[in-house]
């Protein structure tokens, strides 16, 4: 049948052979000079980017390689901690330290505080633990446990005005238990079930199920706008077995959730939906008007857990850890300096092929076209064929979840990074295409 289809009898020119399904559109573009995945960041490297105070002095290359191989399992804390804005960039070693003390008496009054709340208030006693965990075994998170010599009265005394400033913020906070006892309910639904199959969090009473939920309890308690909703226990899960630290993993989810906490309003969820759909529209249009009509889901929502887990169901836990940092490398967006570099080859090139002659305005590129977008993209054009043999939603949602722990993921980072220079090509090659236009109604 992909060969098209034709009527047997019939020899005349009336009829037309069409290909099914039909061909992925020619988008002929310059292949980026470098597609080839790279090998994890290691310690050696890493070194490399900082300077003698510890300093990581070139971001941009940091990205770069988290992009294009992800980072080894033994250094990943190291890393995180600045991919995911716990310490500056520029902070040095020393300074880190300081600002690690900081973090931990911060976060150490922000809990006590609603945990205190909460025991205060009537008939909100029992909420302050939970009965499926044994939290007296978590770890201690005290900040005290940061100095690992006798501490001298000059630090001590430091450390005491840290957590008098500590206990002032997290007091002048508002607190609405009534809003906080709705979010424990729905997270002691959510935290039982948070990847039991790993064994950070495997097993009966497990502790560090108790340390989810706090964690999930403080964000909730005092970013009110957004609280909690279904999905935020997956993504920190991952910053919880990354750093082994409570208190790391909540300022380091704190930061994650300040980019994407409109994701999980509904106004959010729709928007970055509407912008899957139109960039299918342009890079696959016969995919998508097939998955309207007659699949009747060219609403394209299920999409939507690709996006807010960040691909973690799609892969096993190593890949989708590997594939969370690199999308959150934010190396490859549409306002990045690599995407201005290919647009700019592109206006190069096609500059010279007019002979020097024209040259105007580009066309501009939708900057909210970011990679994962690409990537969910890829994966339904690279599945294309079983998607155009669906005929509901009930066929396309069953291919979909047939996809799990199917994919390779390399293979699909390389697919979306093409998919990726092609439409910055895309936008040189329209604004030349209107020069010609414009050439051609001057002539008429």
């Amino acid at each position: 049948m992909a060969a098209g289809f034709t009527r047997l009898s019939s020899f005349d020119d009336s009829f037309e052979c069409v290909d099914y399904p039909p061909k992925l559109p020619s988008l002929a573009a310059a292949q980026p000079q470098d597609l080839d995945r790279d090998a994890s960041l290691e310690r050696d490297k890493l070194q490399e980017l900082l300077d003698i105070d510890g300093r990581l002095v070139n971001e941009h290359q940091l990205r770069r390689v988290v992009f294009k191989g992800g980072v080894a399992s033994h250094i990943r804390r190291d890393v995180w901690q600045f991919l995911f804005g716990l310490y500056p960039f520029t902070s040095t070693a020393r300074e880190r330290e300081a600002l690690l003390a900081d973090s931990h008496v911060r976060y150490n009054a922000l809990k006590a505080r609603w945990k205190q709340k909460l025991t205060e208030t009537e008939g909100y006693e029992n909420l302050s633990t939970a009965t499926y965990c044994d939290q007296s075994k978590a770890p201690n998170c005290s900040s005290a446990k940061l100095i690992t010599s006798a501490p001298s009265p000059e630090v001590k005394q430091q450390l005491a005005f840290i957590e008098i400033q500590a206990q002032v913020y997290a007091g002048r906070l508002e607190l609405d238990v009534s809003k906080l006892r709705h979010a424990i309910r729905i997270i002691d639904k959510d935290v039982p079930r948070t990847d039991r199959d790993n064994d950070y969090f495997r097993g009966n009473g497990n502790p560090n199920l108790g340390v989810l939920r706090d964690i999930l309890i403080t964000y909730a308690a005092f970013n009110p706008d957004v609280g909690y909703a279904q999905g935020m226990n997956d993504i920190l899960s991952r910053f919880l077995i990354v750093f082994d630290s409570e208190v790391e993993a909540y300022w380091c989810f704190v930061k994650y959730m300040e980019n994407i906490q409109e994701d999980f309003t509904e106004q959010g969820m729709l928007r970055k939906i509407v912008l899957v759909q139109q960039l299918l529209t342009e890079l696959d249009p016969d995919l998508y008007a097939y998955l309207q009509n007659p699949c009747e889901i060219g609403d394209l929502m299920f999409c939507h857990r690709w996006l807010i887990l960040g691909f973690k169901r799609e892969f096993n836990f190593s890949d989708a850890l590997r594939c969370f940092e690199i999308l959150s490398s934010h190396h490859l967006e549409l306002s990045s300096m690599e995407a201005e570099k290919a647009r700019d080859r592109e206006r190069r090139k096609d500059f010279e092929q007019q002979g020097g002659s024209s040259r105007i305005s580009e066309v501009q590129v939708n900057t909210e076209f970011t990679f994962e977008l690409f990537m969910c993209v890829a994966l339904l054009i690279e599945y294309r064929e079983k998607l155009f043999k669906c005929t509901d939603p009930t066929t396309v949602f069953q291919c979909i979840n047939s996809l799990t722990m199917q994919i390779d993921l390399d293979e699909m980072l390389r697919k979306a990074e093409a998919l990726f220079f092609r439409y910055c090509r895309k936008s040189v090659v329209d604004c030349f295409q209107v020069v010609d236009e414009v050439k051609r109604t001057k002539k008429r």
